[in-house]
């Protein structure tokens, strides 16, 4: 699958395995935490490798909440073939799907539907 068909068919998954609202509310602090985790990775490669510390923690904390925000969705997530799948599916959803579901007001939605 290529990578504008992967975001498409995110897209199109996101909406209904993304309604409870615990699960929301650990996106909303777990996604925001991964991608700072990659700018601490970056700037701990680049300024100060004491940060990379904090990348590992701050990706990892995010993972593991995350891990368990789908297991209280009535909808589950299509289950990965693999590891590129994971990989994949997880850069696409965290620094592109999420923002998107964000911004568009779908996850304001969902939040509020409960």
């Amino acid at each position: 699958m290529s990578f504008p068909e992967l975001l498409s068919w995110a897209w199109r998954e996101t909406p209904p395995v993304h309604r409870n609202v615990t699960n929301l509310m650990i996106h909303i602090v777990a996604v925001p935490l991964f991608v700072l985790g990659h700018v601490l990775l970056v700037a701990g490669l680049i300024v100060n490798p004491w940060l990379l510390a904090g990348a590992v923690l701050s990706i990892v904390v995010s993972l593991v909440a995350q891990r368990y925000g789908p297991s209280l969705e009535h909808n589950q997530v299509h289950a990965f073939t693999g590891t590129g799948d994971f990989l994949r599916r997880l850069y696409a959803e965290q620094f592109w799907n999420f923002w998107r579901f964000l911004f568009s007001g779908q996850w304001y939605a969902g939040f509020k539907s409960k």
